[in-house]
């Protein structure tokens, strides 16, 4: 009879140990799907209000920051009425929200730009941020919606991809410490004239550097230039965005990429609707400035954007831009 009792309780101590390691099993399977699942990406929203920090485990001593908006809008033109009057697609919207929404580890951030910083110089509306963690980045949704008023036909909010290094203020590292794409770090290791840029666009289809200096530069998208040309009668020598960039050669688009020194590693922004692009002054960063609007009141607008960091080419970047947005965007691959 001891005997069988002791059989027993042998069998149920065995019982707990296989439903304990089960339970750790499914726990440490809800832990990385709460971490990006597949994705070597993960998101820190907690180190700084209206920030997220990036990091990557196939990149390991690098953290990326992103600022989801910063300094005041840039405005212009009359703002729509009705949905008819702009070239909002309401279902075609639904169905892009439904699948972010939908999909396994995204992660929402809330926006009311009546509780940020400079909030006297914005509009009220809300952003509702979607991000997912891929294989080569994080795929990102941005819904605008507005309230009693309305957005007008340019509306330009920057973003900001931050890539500060070692050598960047403590405050700045705690978001962002990426040695492998910070121009500043790189500096410091260089005369002033014999300077390395990591910071490229595309020109022709071709990848150029932007300048690599301390002042702030900037470029013109052709949505930008066509913007500009009303905002400023044609002249395009003004200063681009809130950091006033230095004008440049306008681009083909907004997608703008960091390398690391060898051109192995990238890292990468683009956001649809970019009207603007610059570069750091003084985080050590680039930015996208993204129209967001030509919105009525009470309505909303959703736009799509990605940051890429994989290990990789330019080129290898552009192919996957192509994929990514070229058939959501109408054109040709």
């Amino acid at each position: 009879m001891k005997k069988q009792k002791n059989n027993i309780l042998i069998i149920v101590a065995i019982l707990a140990l296989v439903v304990m390691s089960f339970n750790s099993i499914i726990a440490n399977e809800k832990q990385e799907k709460k971490k990006g699942g597949k994705s070597p990406i993960s998101i820190d929203l907690s180190q700084k209000k209206g920030f997220a920090s990036l990091t990557n485990n196939q990149h390991p001593g690098n953290k990326i920051g992103y600022r989801f908006f910063e300094h005041v809008p840039l405005v212009f033109g009359t703002t729509p009425k009705t949905n008819e009057e702009t070239n909002i697609n309401i279902e075609k919207q639904e169905e892009i929200l439904k699948d972010f929404v939908g999909r396994e580890d995204v992660i929402i951030y809330k926006i009311q730009t009546n509780q940020t910083e400079h909030k006297e110089h914005w509009v009220d509306q809300s952003w509702t941020f979607y991000m997912v963690p891929v294989e080569d980045g994080i795929d990102m949704l941005l819904v605008i919606q507005t309230e009693e008023i309305g957005l007008p036909s340019y509306y330009g909010a920057q973003q900001c991809f931050r890539m500060s290094g070692k050598t960047n203020k403590e405050w700045r590292r705690a978001i962002a410490e990426t040695p492998s794409f910070s121009e500043y770090d790189l500096w410091e290791s260089q005369e002033e004239n014999e300077r390395t840029s990591l910071s490229w666009v595309l020109r022709n289809n071709i990848w150029e550097e932007l300048p690599a200096m301390d002042s702030c530069v900037g470029a013109r998208t052709p949505s930008g230039v066509s913007i500009d040309n009303l905002r400023f009668q044609g002249d395009l020598t003004r200063a681009i965005g809130p950091n006033e960039g230095i004008p440049q050669k306008p681009v083909d688009l907004g997608l703008t990429t960091r390398t690391n020194v060898e051109g192995t590693w990238i890292s990468g922004l683009f956001w649809e609707n970019t009207s603007h692009i610059t570069d750091h002054h003084p985080a050590d960063c680039l930015h996208a400035i993204v129209n967001i609007g030509n919105i009525p009141p009470h309505s909303k607008r959703v736009i799509r954007g990605k940051i890429y960091w994989f290990e990789g080419t330019k080129d290898d970047l552009l192919k996957k831009w192509r994929e990514d947005f070229t058939q959501h965007l109408g054109l040709a691959k």
